[in-house]
């Protein structure tokens, strides 16, 4: 199966500050079901890895865990979805929904928040059905 880390182009090079609000996008989308299985949470890892080096996983995690209820969460995205560069709306919409299918078992949470961070991107709904279908092969990426 192929790794989280491989959505990731190659040659990306990111601000501090854009990584973090990837990252955080894709830990909400994944823990809006109040559920971070462990495949989950080192798909995470791995991808914290790749867009932030040594940054310390239970530090972000307490910090983009500060908000529990769904509706809060999904206020979150859609004030953090519009602050990510155009040129990286697909890339935040491809590890958000990589990391939610991970373990194989989707939510409905997931699911609208998947529809809600897309809506909130600018991302047309078959512009999202090509990115799902990209991702899911093998039901998502570790």
């Amino acid at each position: 199966m192929s790794k989280i880390v491989e959505l990731l182009p190659s040659n990306l090079s990111i601000p501090a500050a854009e990584a973090d609000a990837l990252l955080e996008l894709a830990f909400l989308v994944t823990a809006v079901d109040g559920h971070l299985a462990d495949v989950e949470l080192a798909a995470f890892t791995a991808l914290v890895g790749k867009l932030k080096g040594g940054e310390n996983v239970d530090d972000l995690i307490a910090r983009f865990a500060d908000k529990i209820d769904p509706e809060e969460i999904e206020a979150r995205v859609k004030e953090l979805a519009p602050t990510i560069p155009k040129e990286h709306h697909e890339l935040a919409y491809k590890i958000a929904l990589g990391i939610a299918l991970v373990d194989h078992d989707p939510s409905a949470p997931e699911d609208d928040l998947q529809t809600v961070l897309g809506e909130a991107l600018g991302l047309s709904k078959d512009k999202r059905a090509e990115l799902s279908r990209e991702v899911a092969l093998g039901g998502g990426k570790a």
